[in-house]
């Protein structure tokens, strides 16, 4: 097992080391919403003050402090806090190695796992980020490895540990609540043995129990601290009012978005490993479930064509809707047929996802159970919820990724080579397009500086949603702002266009000045963002898709 760890440390730090290799220098910019958080930390290390923007819709705590203390060291801007999470992904990786070796994986399909997750095209570009997915996960595996290793003498220390996690994870995000219900129901599960035999070991249970009552505790009056007696961003109390749309969603719109769409995504990103199903016994259920999920998501598109894409890939920095500007949609969409192509490989890798569960399941153990309730769980939520893009779906996938780390498969070479081969091919493809993000922000950025000191007022530039936030959202001294403190600021909280635009395409009723060339993925071929001009006489008023998707 030693060994074992060697190789996995050996093979995440150096992806990562190989991936910073590539984007450097990394670009002086947040990454989509890194920005709100990235101020949160520079205004605690200003004043003293934890204070998130109204506009967010996320709290994290616990990523600020961690934040703050990393500034104190390296520094608070951008790129220091960008790689500060790097060092969280890398963590995360050589813990879900050491968790999927403890769940029962074996030393190459635990390795190989560990790629699915290092390598996913949303993981990978949100490790050169200050967002809170990578902070997020970081706590939930460490937490879930913590609860594997309850064992032994040790166990109610290791059941404490797990349940701190979690509550550092609610810290980051709500939904670390998941954890505490997963290890909860494991142990419902798997410990009944100590509720009815006697005195003692139903004391002993209840002992057991109680690190995640007390979290879940500990959650409950933080929840009611941030939400009910702490002022509450404007923005979040926005989307609260819309709960009510819920009941008015038609079930084959919940149907597609909400369980067909993770589905797919997981099948996606699972893929290097799922299709190697194929390989064993059970191919024949492979074929048939691939099949059926091909149709049915053909029937569902079909029905209503206004949902969100199937499959639906966002979080990859090489689409140029990643960089949020003017001009273009900002929702991912198909244009072509390499949709049906990736519903293929979606729909067969969703396959073997589930036939690989099915195989597993009548022999999970406790720590593996409390992942996957856990996932369960969280997948029941976002459905309602209509959190339907795959930076929500991420989440699911290391529970997805154990599954199929323990799942059996033939100890061939060929089949042990191309997952390997497969998953390095996702990494390759992920790493791309971090790349051409990275690069396309560079281009915006030194655009907006170049205008700036040609003697062009910051307010009057319209760089995108990331810059726009990053550089004219207005800070009170103490409190957490109003909606109309923040009034006509271009993609953030206005519609309107500043007299200067970057933008993807170029916009009816304004002058182009230039294009400005950026590369795609590893710099292979090369596109264009327009600097474009407000025309002097006539005011072009607003354009299609001003209002950008939320990332």
């Amino acid at each position: 097992m030693r060994r074992a760890g060697w190789a996995a440390a050996t093979a995440v730090i150096g992806w990562y080391g190989f991936a910073l290799l590539i984007l450097h220098p990394l670009t002086d910019a947040p990454v989509v919403d890194s920005w709100l958080y990235g101020s949160a930390v520079r205004r605690f290390l200003r004043t003293g003050e934890m204070r998130f923007a109204g506009f967010t819709q996320a709290m994290p705590i616990a990523q600020v402090f961690y934040g703050v203390g990393w500034a104190h060291v390296f520094g608070g801007n951008s790129v220091s806090l960008e790689m500060s999470e790097v060092m969280l992904a890398i963590l995360c990786g050589l813990m879900f190695h050491a968790l999927a070796i403890k769940c029962g994986a074996s030393r190459w399909q635990a390795l190989a796992a560990t790629g699915l997750l290092i390598c996913n095209p949303c993981f990978t570009f949100l490790s050169f980020s200050f967002m809170t997915e990578i902070p997020f996960l970081t706590a939930m595996v460490a937490a879930h490895l913590c609860f594997a290793k309850a064992e032994g003498p040790r166990e109610l220390m290791w059941l404490w540990l797990a349940a701190v996690l979690a509550v550092i994870g609610f810290l980051v995000r709500p939904f670390a609540a998941m954890a505490i219900v997963g290890c909860g129901g494991a142990m419902m599960l798997y410990d009944t043995r100590l509720r009815g035999k006697n005195r003692w070991d139903r004391a002993l249970w209840l002992q057991m129990m109680t690190p995640f009552a007390a979290a879940l505790a500990v959650c409950v009056a933080l929840w009611i601290w941030l939400t009910v007696l702490s002022p509450r961003p404007w923005d979040l109390q926005r989307d609260e009012n819309h709960f009510h749309y819920i009941f008015m969603v038609p079930l084959a719109n919940y149907l597609r978005a909400g369980v067909l769409g993770p589905l797919l995504y997981l099948g996606t990103v699972m893929s290097p490993l799922a299709i190697l199903q194929l390989t064993t016994p059970r191919w024949r259920r492979v074929v048939m479930g691939g099949a059926g999920i091909f149709a049915a998501a053909l029937v569902l598109m079909w029905m209503d064509h206004q949902l969100p894409a199937t499959p639906e890939y966002s979080c990859f920095g090489g689409w140029h809707n990643v960089l949020i500007l003017r001009g273009g949609a900002n929702r991912f969409s198909w244009d072509s047929d390499w949709q049906y192509a990736f519903l293929l490989l979606a729909s067969f890798g969703a396959a073997g996802l589930i036939v690989a569960f099915t195989e597993i399941f009548r022999t999970l153990g406790r720590g593996t159970a409390a992942i996957l309730i856990a996932a369960a769980v969280y997948w029941a939520a976002t459905i309602p919820l209509w959190f339907y893009n795959d930076r929500y779906y991420l989440v699911l996938v290391p529970a997805a990724a154990i599954v199929l780390a323990i799942a059996p498969l033939p100890r061939r070479r060929l089949v042990m080579a191309a997952g390997f081969a497969l998953t390095l091919a996702m990494g390759l493809l992920s790493l791309g397009g971090t790349y051409a993000y990275q690069r396309g922000m560079a281009v915006i950025l030194a655009t907006r500086n170049e205008l700036e000191r040609e003697g062009v007022p910051r307010s009057s530039i319209d760089a995108g949603y990331v810059l726009n936030g990053e550089d004219l959202y207005r800070y009170p001294k103490h409190g957490i702002e109003t909606r109309e403190l923040e009034a006509g600021i271009p993609m953030i909280t206005s519609p309107k266009t500043g007299e200067y635009t970057i933008a993807s395409e170029p916009i009816a009723g304004m002058d182009l000045v230039r294009r400005l060339k950026w590369p795609g993925p590893f710099g292979l071929g090369h596109r264009y963002f327009y600097l474009v001009k407000k025309q002097a006489a006539t005011d072009a008023g607003n354009p299609k898709n001003d209002t950008p998707a939320r990332h």
